[in-house]
């Protein structure tokens, strides 16, 4: 199953620090016969700040699917209003599946860092708080790691912009070095963190999410693993409905920008003098091109 040079044996789960949990957690009860918890095969983790009303969707996106033997793992990042009112409120704690952890603003990777060490599935499934899972989106990823052995899964999501809706295909690679360079050159990246599936072990042993990334952690997170061999295999099927919208993190694009450069120059797969600036001066364009686009409105 776990065929890549990387990948050796699992690790020992880590217990979560700092993090308040909320209703929907499993509770001990002295007069209640210890029993071994139940393990759900999925942890979909979702990291929030503010805009609760679209966690609320993307909760019930998880619940009301065909599949059933999974859990939600909610990391509120310091919303300015915390996000637990608007999850009583839409009775969502009352649901033993969901588990609410609050912390200070600690950014995006902090907070994906909490979620994944509080979780308890064999399989993270990663799910933006302003997107949603499709009916059978879970059910589908649970039989393709079942039928293929895969340690790390992305794939094909729906797209929505105000009324038009469109599915995006994603490309395949068969091998790390190959979709390595992909990710590094392609104008439009060959993946989509939310939605994405990664064995819970291999990504503790990764070291989850780089804490000293401000944006595009999704993207080093992906080179990193590539860089030392990790296979992601493509399930060809939309597991999410990704929402374009004006406060879209991934606009940042002078930010982006930095965040590239240091990248390309950390994870280009040769180091033939002068690639480095190359690659940079190819995602400038990219960037430069997809900024001029939003900003026509298309």
């Amino acid at each position: 199953m776990n065929n890549h040079p990387f990948w050796t044996r699992p690790s020992p789960a880590i217990d979560p620090v700092g993090v308040v949990e909320g209703e929907g957690s499993s509770i001990d009860a002295p007069t209640v016969p210890a029993m071994a918890p139940v393990v759900p095969a999925i942890s979909v983790c979702i990291a929030v700040r503010d805009r609760p009303e679209l966690l609320v969707k993307s909760i019930r996106s998880a619940l009301s699917g065909t599949f059933q033997n999974f859990e939600v793992v909610v990391v509120d990042d310091g919303s300015a209003t915390p996000v637990r009112g608007a999850l009583v409120e839409a009775g969502l704690l009352a649901d033993s599946r969901v588990r609410l952890m609050s912390q200070a603003p600690s950014g995006i990777s902090a907070a994906r860092n909490v979620a994944l060490r509080a979780a308890r599935g064999r399989i993270v499934t990663v799910l933006d708080s302003d997107d949603e899972l499709t009916t059978d989106g879970l059910a589908r990823i649970d039989e393709f790691v079942g039928r293929t052995g895969a340690v790390w899964v992305y794939t094909d999501y729906e797209e929505l912009a105000g009324s038009i809706r469109r599915i995006i295909r994603l490309p395949e690679y068969p091998s790390p070095r190959r979709m390595l360079w992909s990710v590094l050159v392609r104008p439009r990246l060959p993946f989509k963190h939310s939605g994405m599936s990664i064995d819970r072990e291999l990504l503790l042993k990764l070291g989850g999410y780089d804490e000293r990334m401000p944006i595009k952690v999704d993207v080093e997170l992906v080179l990193r693993a590539l860089s030392r061999g990790v296979h992601l295999q493509r399930l060809s099927y939309p597991v999410v409905r990704f929402h374009r919208h004006d406060s879209n993190i991934s606009r940042r694009r002078l930010a982006g920008l930095v965040a590239w450069r240091k990248m390309i120059r950390k994870y280009r797969p040769s180091r033939v003098p002068g690639l480095a600036f190359g690659l940079v001066v190819v995602r400038a364009v990219s960037e430069i091109g997809k900024w001029l686009v939003t900003a026509a409105g298309r």
